[in-house]
């Protein structure tokens, strides 16, 4: 079935560069495995990485172009598989794999677009349609080091259809721009450019910060600055964090006004008939005319005051966001609101942690049934599997904990169900957001203490649960956005 499937598939060009011809042992003895490949194999020699790439593309003649390192390895039953996948679907212009790095297998996401600005995840193997290359342009020059991670933006962005086979074909052995010995001080350089170049063709942003380690930072800028309504449940309870008791709405909200560096903004407080008279004084001597009151005198329901409330809100977009919170970053509104201005912008979600600085939330996971924080539990300061924790990036939801979105998107998309009143209620409103065609963030730009306690009580109406998976069961098997366990715990690390 394997040779047939190689046989049925598209042509691939494989080119090698190398510095000197004798390199390429490892990668053509791994390709030499692989019975009645028909690939295209180009070993190109030569000084100047970019030279040698463009001699390869321009004497390839495959339907698909790919570039490995001499030092790469592929596994002759994954290539088939990769064949088969060309030749299943003919609308494919881009395919990545999976990959082996230093003995660890890297499980990609689902294409993701926001993610590969901030990470050249799609990495080792992808394979390009040769038509498409041709119509950008091939190889660009004076980007020593980031050839590879420029063409991998700017084919995504050009093409129709970009694919992700989920399955580790390759075993990648040391990096190109190593090899043809461009020094790390010029790779990085490289990498803004590219990134920098990026950017200011797909919406705008900022280039922050490159790393070695290919983790990056980079931001979308903000178009104008539109009202944001921040819209908060509550009943103005007190409790204790960090051991001193205290008024929570009151607090998150001082919070915000004396950090954030995003001001144009307002208060919808939504809050219960009985809530103390003085909780309304500190509210309106913290926010002052930037506050409004709306009374809520019905049984307890998350959906039902969030709804309310947006249904007052005067900003172009609306910040749901729980009275039991403490901004950490100053600059939080700025990344989540960059985000929800992209083209078929979802919600936007936030990383928070829990009193004792553990993670309690770095997005959505869907998994084999199962509804869960990413994240959950790892140390402050974890960057997850391959970076994951520390990267903006696409989500399939986010938690309404802290969420920012569009105020005419929750409402095209119904707001949130009154059937779930105390759970599932965000996800359900991001399952309903993606259906209608929506893509969802994460950021971990913006950071909040998140006092939800940990041991509450974990008890889950059926009708809630009935709810949930009756609507969205198909949905909550396969993760393909965060493919690894998300139960998986990770230690903290520093950011190299």
């Amino acid at each position: 079935m394997a040779v047939d499937a190689l046989r049925a598939a598209p042509s691939v060009s494989i080119i090698v560069p190398t510095a000197s011809a004798n390199e390429a042992s490892r990668l053509l003895d791994s390709l030499a495995a692989i019975p009645d490949h028909g690939l295209q194999v180009l070993v190109e020699s030569g000084t100047g990485l970019r030279a040698v790439m463009a001699a390869g593309f321009e004497r390839a003649s495959g339907d698909f172009v790919a570039v490995l390192g001499p030092d790469d390895s592929v596994d002759a039953d994954a290539v088939a598989a990769v064949m088969q996948a060309l030749a299943t679907d003919p609308t494919v212009d881009v395919l990545y794999t999976d990959e082996i790095v230093e003995g660890v297998v890297f499980s990609k996401p689902s294409f993701s677009p926001e993610r590969l600005r901030n990470q050249f995840y799609t990495g080792a193997l992808s394979l390009y349609r040769r038509s498409l290359l041709e119509s950008i342009g091939g190889v660009r020059d004076g980007i020593d080091g980031a050839e590879l991670y420029d063409l991998a933006l700017r084919a995504t962005a050009a093409a129709e259809s970009v694919a992700h086979l989920a399955e580790p074909v390759v075993v990648s052995g040391r990096p190109l721009a190593e090899l043809f010995g461009i020094s790390e001080e010029t790779r990085l350089e490289s990498t803004r450019r590219v990134l920098a170049a990026h950017l200011a063709a797909t919406g705008g942003g900022v280039v922050e910060r490159v790393r070695a380690s290919g983790i990056h930072s980079t931001s979308r800028t903000v178009i104008g600055e539109p009202l944001v309504s921040i819209v908060i449940p509550t009943r103005g309870s007190v409790a204790s964090v960090r051991g001193v008791e205290r008024c929570m709405v009151v607090e998150a909200v001082r919070s915000v006004v004396e950090k954030s560096t995003y001001k144009n903004v307002e208060f919808v407080i939504v809050i219960d008939d009985v809530a103390p008279a003085e909780v309304y004084d500190e509210l309106r001597a913290i926010a002052g005319d930037s506050i409004r009151f709306v009374t809520w005198n019905a049984p307890f329901s998350f959906s039902g005051k969030m709804n309310l409330g947006v249904l007052h809100a005067r900003g172009e977009y609306v910040l749901l966001l729980n009275d039991d919170v403490e901004l950490i970053t100053p600059g939080w509104i700025e990344p989540m609101l960059g985000l929800a201005q992209r083209p078929k912008a979802g919600l936007v979600g936030a990383m928070l942690y829990f009193e004792d600085n553990t993670i309690q939330h770095a997005g959505h996971a869907y998994y084999r049934l199962d509804v869960t924080h990413v994240g959950l539990n790892s140390p402050r300061g974890a960057v997850g599997p391959f970076g994951g924790f520390a990267l903006e990036r696409e989500a399939a939801g986010v938690t309404a904990a802290c969420a920012l979105m569009s105020r005419a998107l929750f409402l095209e998309a119904g707001g949130f169900s009154t059937l779930l009143p105390g759970n599932f209620n965000d996800v359900d409103l991001c399952m309903k957001v993606a259906v209608l065609g929506y893509q969802s963030y994460f950021t971990p730009k913006s950071e909040l203490y998140h006092f939800e306690s940990k041991s509450r009580d974990p008890r889950v109406a059926a009708s809630e649960i009935r709810t949930a998976w009756g609507r969205w069961e198909s949905h909550f098997w396969d993760s393909p956005l965060w493919p690894t366990d998300p139960h998986e715990l990770f230690p903290a690390e520093p950011l190299a």
